[in-house]
Order: structure tokens, then C-alpha cells, then sequence
């Protein structure tokens, strides 16, 4: 390889004609494997004498030849020629001083190809790095310096989240990150670029330090002064700016984005270590002293700064960036939480919420520009809170929110005063000088509250009707298009507010409807979504129901306009509110919701190739809508459960787009085509021709990559079993391919217990359902169970080991000889045997309990002669556990029959208490009294564990665990599962006291030898507890026979 033919062949591709581009990059290609290649680029980039436009070609080649090579693995070995060893040394022994010699644009695309040779590399097979990166930390040279900032940084992203390799963060903040402060406390000072991006990427490496954990270094006073003192020299820096031309793109440059590490760095600080109001439970013991030193030291001097950042922006003599606006809120927010930073910010709220919440709620002249240059980015942007999230607006309403409502007494009333206030000087001022961005920022910030002023003992909740029919529902028809958005977003958000006059609600759905055909789009859309909780009505719903098509398609064609999902829940709900009503049009429905699937996920799929930072939000916004619109299908299918001919129709239109996601290996929604799938057997209670047509696309699929999806397959593998009994019993292939399945999940290490469950499940559907004709099965199942239940280390859970126990079990119950032969032949018998008896406690729900009865009824109903010797010896044994088993199984009945009124017939008002305004006093900080925030997310757990563990007859293990800060037994944690009163299987249908009688007949009549041998072996106490179970079982053939003459 000759270097200026290098040189000459990189220039070509830049060249403006496509055949001689062509042309080069195939010579490249071929030089690829060649050893010695990437050396030799990374001289061409180091050295001074080639163009730069050529140096940022060769530096990209070079990126992409690491990314697509360096790990080494298989698939890239299949696919590109491997890396040799010596370009590798050369590589890791040079790519410092690359970075060092290129200019900035070069430097990111090195310093990209560093983290990946460090992830695959680092630190096993290049010990020697972090001797260089501390050699060129400590150089004179500020872009040696610069550097080894960028090298650090790159090893810390690495490991940032990783637990196991915390100690290597540790040390590097022990041993490297004093002089990192020293290096931005140096570089704050000066105003020159360099000096900047050392701040910026000092500040960085120490954020990223901090993400899961802080180095005990951190925690020491003089390291968290000195730090605390760089990031607030750097905050409060005078930079200046001219108002009239700044905006978001000088966010972009070096001192800004050092102010914004700056302010990321104190808030995580403080958020996850510094906040004794926001500890996690498990982190409180080893961090509540840091926490405290914190807040005692260094919190008060910190509010200050963010306040006075917070003044010199509402005076307009500071320039904050949306995203630091954001942190500024955030901040404020875990103040509000906290009884001592709170007392420093509580004299200030009424400045933060008229001159920094207010401006952030107001329409903007940016939203303007978005709004009028890109309806659609504005409507996934303002609309979808997950594209908004981190925005200053949302940041904005949470720190309202937190004001309002965890000190409600102190804020509150100024709040709606403010509100108020703004409200009435628009009404009351004259249209021309109106300002309508306030008013929309003053309703705004009622949305934002809705949660807690609907509640019935909000203080202006018998206003609410009021504000509705005065500032809101006139708006309806002004003449600016945010504001009728915004009228009609108040209007979804106070929509349970109810009106004296009936025609009220009437006039407000033909304004509603009539916005559907708004020509903004945004407003469209926000009419769609105030639609939804209007539908509870009943005379709205029958207003509705002669404009269903009509709106339907409106709906379709905001989905088309928008590609997202925002519309997707609207549709939904209207799909299952007017399920009756759908029928006629159910199949066009999903026609053209399966047409909207296919051009958005097509256009998708062909992007997915070539995924960069530029298309990477519009793939995922294009998957989400995709992923919205397969729902709504699953809802169209289930609530036509009871018209079987129109499901089938449906499957015609639905199952292609179910293959097409398969086939295309689109995982991403692969819960969803399965959910599809799954209602569309279970509404018919039948596996269709179309549906055994997926079969094999969901093998392949299985095959390809679908062993980690298996938890999602199996809900649809269940209905082929259990709805296609007929042709699982007798198709070879079907049951070869079933098989094979399920041992793939047993046996890879890809995969954990949860879903070897799965497989678990799923032989037990095939034993279940196709009794007395899968004989072949049964052993290949008992196999893949006892190598499991064999090995002493092989189970980690109860949850596992429960299900691999019946196994075994079930296949008892399918024929006991096939499975004793089977056990017998392999010497399993007692182990196995020995293993089920010792953890018969664990069979906790009644299906469980009655498996164990079948199982072990079943053994006992072999002849003696033909048991192995283990189980001849042990008849008493396993009897004893039928008996205990039997002991429990009301009381599982009784707790599951709770559970299933609690979830089908009883009421949650208890559940869904009113919003509380009338808590303590919150600014009374008593010298005993803990005024924090209380957690009340872990007070609803309790209550709902509470109210379970009275379901299930008044356990209150529960309820104490939920409480307690002790991390408890695992092992106890783990013992049993959990009920599922809605699993269904044969089993329900077998009366477990009825099969115990018979059993028992039957035994006296043909097994005398057997049936001697547990009664004598049964103590006086189980012989009474037998004669109760017979007697039971009389009772229940005794009313069985009177059910059945009735129905004569």
C-alpha cells in the first residue's frame, strides 16, 4: 500500500462523479484486509501535509472500519474482514496522539473509534492507557490536556452504569479527578474556547462519575468544596449576549454547554446523594450522612446561586438555554421536597412562579415558529409528554405541581391567585390589548393542576364550572389557533367537571366535533383527545354514534398526518366504547388501519438500514405510531368476541401485517403482533387456516431471534395447543417443531428462568389438552425437566422449580405408566420424588394444589407390582402428601374466589381516595417534626397490599414487607407464586374431591394392595381427615345430581 495512492484514492471519493467514487471505494474495500491498513490511515490523519477535506475522509473510513471490526465477534467476521493484531497495537499505541494532532471535527470522529476499541479492549488487553491519559492530563500543553479529557472521559461513559467494575470508577476519581478540577478551575477563569471545552468536558467526566454511584473520594469536604466552587464560578460567569439575536443554537457553543454541565453535575449531585428527602431506601444507610453534610454546608449557598440565576433571567441580564431552564426547575422541584432547602426557597416562591414558571407556560415565539413551519414536530413535541420530556415547560408544570401540592398551604392560594388575576385582566381588558400567550399560559397552569383541583374537596372545586364556562369554552372559537388548542386541552383536563344545565355538555360536543375539521392540525388533534373523556356520557355517546364512520376516519387520517401514537388511545377507547356499534365497518376499520401500519412501518424499514442521530427520532416516532395502531386492532378483535365470522374476516386483513413484522424481525412489536394473534384465536375459541398459515412464520421467527421474545409468543403458542388440539395430536411436524421450541428454551444460556417457564407452560398445555395421544412427548418433557430437578445447583427460584416439579407432575397425570417407565429407566424415581415431597409447600395456588393431587392420585392408582421399589416402599409418604395438599386446597380456593371479587365485582372508591388538601401544616418545622415530603407512593403500595392481603384472608406478610426497611429472606420472598384467578385450564374443570373417591374405589377394587397400605399407615387424626374428604365428596355428587335433574 503506497500512501499518496491512498491519498489519491480517498480524494476520488469526493469526487462529483458516482463511477469514480464507485470506483474507489471498491479499491479501498479490497485493501482492507491487508495488514498494516489502518495504520497507515492513521498516518494520513496525523500527518501536516494532507488536505484537511481528505483527513476527514480518511478519519471517517477509519471510524467505520473500527466500529464494523474491532469487536471481533462472529457475525462481524461473517460479514467484514477482520483487524489483524498488529493494526490493533499500532491502533491502541497511536490514536492519543491523533486526537491530539487533528482539529476539532477530526478529534470527535477518533475519539468515537477510542470508546469502541475501549469497550472491546479496555481494561484487560490495554493496561497501559490510563498511564497515558494521566501523562497527558498533567502536560503543559492545553490540547494534550484537551485530549486526555476526551480519552477520560470515553473510559468513565463506559462503566458509568456498570455495578461490577464501581471500584474502577472509584479509583480514577481517587487517583484523577483532583486534577481534573483543577484543570476547569483554571480554565474558568479565561474566555477563550479551549479553556471552555476543558470546563465543559472536566465537568462531564464528573457527572458521568456520579450516575449510579459516588466515589467515596467525592463525599470528602475538600473535594466537594473545590468542585462546588468550579461549578458555581462557572454558573455565575458573565458571558455576553445580544437578546435580539440569541437563541437556541448558541446553546451549542463551548461556555454555554459549561454552564449547562455545570448545572447537571450540582443537581445530580444533589438529587441522588445530597437530598435526604430523596434517598432510596437501600442508599439511605450508606449515604444519609453525606446527604446531611450537604444540605447542612453547601445547599444554602447553592439556592442562592440557582435564585439568583433564576433573577437575572427574569430581568432579562442572564441568558438561560431550554435545557438549562429546565435544570433550573428541576432543582427547584427537590428544594420544594426537602424541609431545609425549602425554608431557603419558600420566601422566593411567588418570584418563581409569576417571573420563571409563568414565562415557561406561555405560548413562545418559538412554539409559534414550530407551529406555523412544522404542525407535526409541534404536535409530537407539545402534545406526546415523552418527546417533550426535559423540555423547560414540563420541567415548569412539575415544579407548580410540587408548589401546589407538597406545600399547598404556603403556595396555593398565591397560585390561583396569579392565575386568577391574568384570567380576569384578559377578560376585562379590551380585545386590542389583550395578551392572549398569557392567557394561554394562565390555562396552562390550570392544566397542569387538574389533578388535584377536580377533587371534590379541592377549595375551588364548586368554582370549576364557572372558570370552565368564562375563560375556557369561549375560547373555542377565537380566532388564534393555539388558543382554541389550549381551550380545548383545559377542557380534556377539567372534563369531569359536571354542569347544572344539561345542554351545557351538549353545545360543548358540537364545538368539540365541530373542531375536528379545524384547518390546524394541532388543533385537530386536541379535539380527538378532548373527544375521549367525553364518551362516558351516555347522550353523548348516542350524539356520536350516527357520525362513527365519519370520525373514525378523522381519527385515521389525524394518525396518517401525525405518524404517532398520540391519537392511538383515542381510537382505542372509541373502538371499545362502541364495540356493538363497530361491527358493520370492523373489517373496513381495520383495513385502513392496517394500511396506515404498512406505509409507516414501511418507510420505517427502509430507513432502519442506515440509522443516524438525524433519523433516529423519526424511526422511533414512526415504530411508536405503529405500535399504537396494533393495539387498537387487538381491541377491535377482542370486543368482537361474540362474532365469530367477522374475526375471521378480520384475520384475512390482519394476518399479513403480522407476518410482514415477523418476517422483517420488527421486535419492537412483536408484543403486539402477538397480542393480535392471541385475540384473534381466543375470540373465536378455534386456530383458523390463516392462523395455522403463521405457524411457520412463527417458528422462523422463534429461530431467527425469537428465543428472547419468547414470554410474548407464548400466550399465541398456548392457543395453537388449546384451540388446535386436534391438529397438534396429529401432525408430526407441528409437534416436532412445538418441541423443539420448548427444549431450545430449556436449554440455552441466552435465556432466563422466567422464560423457562414458558417452556414449562407450554408442556403442560400439550399434556393437558392432548391427553392419551402425544405419548411420544412425554419423555423428551420429563428429560428436560429432570435435568434440572437432578442437579442441586441447576435452580435458582421457587418460581422455576415449582413448574419443572409439575412437569413431572403433569405427565403423572397423563398416563402415570409412560412417566414411571421413563423415570424408572433413568434412575430418576426417588430423587425426583424425594425433590417433590420436600417442596409440596411451595404448590401454592389451587391450580398447583390440585396438579399435586392428580399427580400423586394417579401413582397411586398403578398396580403395586408394577411401581419401581422406591414409590412401593413410599405409598404412606406420597398418600401423606396427597392428604396435606388437600389440607390447603379450600383455603387457596377461598383466597383466589376473593381476589377474583376484589378485581371483578368490587368496588375501588376505596382505592381511588380524594385528592388530600387538608394535611398538616407545612411550614411548622418543629424541632421533633420531620417536614420532608412523604413518600406517598410507598403509602399506596401499603394500602393496596393491605387491601390484597385481606382478599386473600387477611395475610399481613405482605403488607409488613412492603414496609419494612429490611430486605427480608429472599428465599422466603420466593416461596409459592401467585395466584391467577384468571388462568384456565382442563384442571378447572376435574373436581380434585371427586377424583380422590374414585381413586380410592377404584383401588379397593382392583389395587387391594396398594389400598392397605396407606389406610394402615394413616394416623387416627388423617383417617378423620380422609372420612371428611369422602363425605365431601358425596356432598358435592349429591348436589351434582340435583343440578343436573333441574336442568331435565
Amino acid at each position: 500500500m503506497d500512501l499518496h495512492t491512498l491519498v489519491s484514492l480517498f480524494d476520488s471519493t469526493l469526487h462529483p462523479e458516482p463511477e469514480v467514487r464507485q470506483a474507489a471505494e471498491q479499491q479501498l474495500q479490497n485493501l482492507e484486509p491487508q495488514d498494516g491498513f489502518l495504520a497507515i490511515l492513521l498516518q494520513m490523519i496525523i500527518a501536516a501535509d494532507i488536505p484537511i477535506g481528505t483527513k476527514q475522509s480518511v478519519s471517517i473510513y477509519f471510524k467505520n472500519r473500527i466500529r464494523r471490526s474491532w469487536s471481533g465477534t462472529q457475525r462481524a467476521l461473517e460479514q467484514y474482514a477482520p483487524i489483524s493484531e498488529a493494526d490493533r497495537t499500532v491502533t491502541k499505541e497511536n490514536i492519543l496522539l491523533a486526537i491530539y494532532s487533528s482539529p476539532q471535527a477530526i478529534k470527535l470522529q477518533l475519539t468515537e473509534c477510542l470508546g469502541v476499541t475501549l469497550k472491546y479492549d479496555f481494561p484487560e488487553q490495554w493496561p497501559q492507557l490510563m498511564g497515558q491519559v494521566k501523562e497527558f492530563l498533567h502536560a503543559p500543553d492545553a490540547q494534550k490536556v484537551y485530549t486526555g479529557l476526551l480519552a477520560l472521559l470515553e473510559v468513565v461513559r463506559l462503566y458509568r452504569y456498570a455495578t461490577s467494575k464501581r471500584d474502577l470508577i472509584d479509583n480514577i476519581a481517587l487517583e484523577l479527578l483532583p486534577q481534573l478540577q483543577k484543570i476547569a478551575d483554571d480554565a474558568v477563569s479565561s474566555d477563550n474556547e479551549l479553556a471552555m471545552r476543558l470546563t465543559w468536558i472536566s465537568f462531564k467526566v464528573y457527572y458521568n462519575c456520579i450516575q449510579t454511584g459516588i466515589p467515596p473520594s467525592f463525599k470528602a469536604p475538600d473535594q466537594l468544596v473545590a468542585w462546588g466552587t468550579s461549578f458555581i464560578k462557572m454558573i455565575e460567569k458573565p458571558v455576553a449576549f445580544d437578546k435580539e439575536t440569541m437563541d437556541e443554537s448558541s446553546a451549542k457553543e463551548p461556555v454555554w454547554k459549561a454552564k449547562k454541565w455545570a448545572f447537571r453535575s450540582i443537581n445530580r449531585l444533589y438529587a441522588r446523594y445530597g437530598n435526604p428527602a430523596l434517598l432510596p431506601s437501600s442508599d439511605s444507610k450508606k449515604n444519609m450522612p453525606f446527604a446531611k453534610l450537604f444540605t447542612a454546608n453547601f445547599l444554602p449557598q447553592l439556592v442562592q446561586v440557582y435564585l439568583k440565576q433564576v433573577e437575572g433571567y427574569a430581568t432579562g441580564q442572564i441568558w438561560m438555554s431550554l435545557r438549562v431552564r429546565s435544570l433550573v426547575a428541576m432543582f427547584l422541584s427537590d428544594c420544594v421536597k426537602e424541609k431545609s432547602s425549602w425554608k431557603l426557597v419558600k420566601p422566593h416562591t411567588e418570584g418563581i412562579v409569576s417571573h420563571f414558571i409563568f414565562p415557561q407556560m406561555c405560548f413562545s415565539r418559538a412554539d409559534q415558529e414550530l407551529w406555523e413551519d412544522n404542525p407535526v414536530e409541534y404536535v409530537q413535541k407539545r402534545i406526546d409528554p415523552l418527546d417533550d420530556f426535559g423540555s423547560p415547560h414540563v420541567a415548569a408544570s412539575s415544579l407548580l405541581i410540587d408548589l401546589a401540592v407538597d406545600r399547598k398551604k404556603s403556595t396555593l392560594s398565591f397560585i390561583l391567585s396569579f392565575i386568577n388575576n391574568v384570567l380576569t385582566t384578559y377578560a376585562q381588558s379590551p380585545t386590542e390589548a389583550r395578551d392572549p400567550r398569557a392567557k394561554d399560559g394562565a390555562l396552562n397552569m390550570m392544566g397542569a393542576l387538574c389533578g388535584g383541583l377536580c377533587s371534590r374537596k379541592s377549595p375551588i372545586f364548586d368554582t370549576l364550572p364557572d372558570f370552565l364556562l368564562t375563560h375556557v369554552l369561549p375560547e373555542f372559537k377565537s380566532q388564534l389557533g393555539f388558543l382554541r388548542a389550549r381551550a380545548l386541552d383545559t377542557y380534556c383536563r377539567y372534563s369531569s367537571v359536571q354542569f347544572q344545565d344539561k345542554q351545557v355538555l351538549g353545545s360543548i360536543f358540537e364545538s368539540v366535533f365541530s373542531l375536528l375539521s379545524d384547518p390546524e392540525l394541532p388543533v385537530r388533534v386536541h379535539a380527538a383527545l378532548a373527544l375521549q373523556p367525553m364518551i362516558e356520557n351516555e347522550d353523548v355517546r348516542d350524539a356520536l354514534s350516527s357520525h362513527l364512520p365519519q370520525v373514525m376516519q378523522m381519527f385515521l387520517n389525524l394518525t396518517n398526518e401525525i405518524d404517532s401514537d398520540t391519537i392511538s388511545p383515542v381510537i382505542e377507547e372509541f373502538v371499545e366504547v362502541f364495540a356493538d356499534r363497530m361491527e358493520p365497518f370492523a373489517v373496513q376499520l381495520a383495513q385502513q388501519l392496517c394500511d396506515t401500519f404498512m406505509r409507516v412501518m414501511s418507510d420505517a424499514v427502509s430507513k432502519a438500514p442506515e440509522i443516524t442521530s438525524a433519523n433516529l427520532d423519526d424511526i422511533s416516532d414512526k415504530t411508536m405510531a405503529a405500535m399504537g395502531v396494533l393495539k387498537t386492532l387487538g381491541t377491535l378483535v377482542l370486543n368482537l368476541e361474540g362474532s365469530p365470522e367477522v374475526v375471521y374476516n378480520l384475520e384475512e386483513v390482519l394476518f399479513p401485517i403480522v407476518r410482514f413484522v415477523l418476517e422483517q424481525r420488527l421486535v419492537d412489536l412483536y408484543d403486539e403482533v402477538f397480542e393480535i394473534l392471541d385475540c384473534c384465536m381466543f375470540a373465536v375459541k378455534a386456530v383458523s387456516v390463516n392462523a395455522w398459515g403463521l405457524f411457520e412464520s412463527i417458528y422462523t421467527c422463534f429461530t431467527n431471534d425469537g428465543i428472547d421474545f419468547i414470554e410474548e409468543m407464548l400466550p399465541s403458542l398456548d392457543n395453537y395447543v388449546s384451540y388446535g388440539t386436534d391438529v397438534v395430536t396429529s401432525n408430526s411436524e407441528v409437534q416436532a417443531r412445538l418441541f423443539n421450541i420448548i427444549e431450545t428454551v430449556m436449554k440455552s444460556e441466552r435465556v432466563g428462568e422466567n422464560d423457562r417457564v414458558c417452556a414449562c407452560k407450554l408442556m403442560e398445555a400439550i399434556m393437558l389438552h392432548g391427553r392419551n395421544k402425544i405419548d411420544g412427548m412425554i419423555p423428551g418433557f420429563i428429560s428436560l425437566a429432570a435435568a434440572y430437578l437432578l442437579s442441586s445447583d441447576a435452580i435458582e427460584t421457587s418460581h422455576f422449580l415449582v413448574y419443572t416439579l409439575e412437569v413431572v407432575l403433569n405427565a403423572l397425570h397423563y398416563n402415570p405408566s409412560i412417566a414411571l417407565t421413563v423415570l424408572e429407566q433413568y434412575k430418576w424415581t426417588e430423587g425426583i420424588f424425594t425433590r417433590l415431597l420436600q417442596n409440596a409447600n411451595k404448590f401454592a395456588r389451587v391450580h398447583d394444589k390440585k396438579l399435586m393431587i392428580l399427580g400423586l392420585t394417579a401413582v397411586l392408582g398403578v398396580p403395586a407390582a408394577q411401581l419401581p421399589p422406591a414409590l412401593q416402599n413410599g405409598l404412606p409418604q406420597l398418600f401423606e402428601g396427597v392428604l396435606q395438599t388437600f389440607r390447603t386446597l379450600d383455603t387457596a380456593i377461598e383466597a383466589r374466589e376473593a381476589m377474583q371479587r376484589m378485581y371483578e365485582g368490587g368496588s375501588d372508591d376505596d382505592l381511588d381516595e380524594e385528592f388530600e388538601w387538608d394535611g398538616n401544616e407545612d411550614e411548622d418545622f418543629g424541632e421533633d417534626e420531620d417536614d420532608d415530603v412523604d413518600n406517598y407512593e410507598n403509602e399506596y403500595l401499603q394500602h393496596l397490599a393491605s387491601k390484597a392481603s385481606k382478599a386473600l384472608g387477611g395475610n399481613t406478610d405482605l403488607e409488613n414487607s412492603l414496609g419494612s426497611d429490611d430486605d427480608g429472606d429472599d428465599d422466603e420472598y420466593d416461596e409459592g407464586l401467585d395466584e391467577e384467578y384468571s388462568l384456565d385450564t382442563p384442571l378447572d374443570h376435574i373436581d380434585a374431591y371427586l377424583v380422590l373417591q374414585d381413586r380410592l374405589t377404584e383401588m379397593q377394587a382392583h389395587n387391594m394392595g396398594t389400598y392397605n397400605a396407606i389406610m394402615q399407615s394413616l394416623s387416627a387424626e388423617n383417617g378423620q381427615f380422609l372420612q371428611s374428604l369422602i363425605e365431601e365428596a358425596d356432598q358435592k355428587r349429591i348436589s351434582q345430581a340435583s343440578g343436573n335433574s333441574q336442568q331435565q
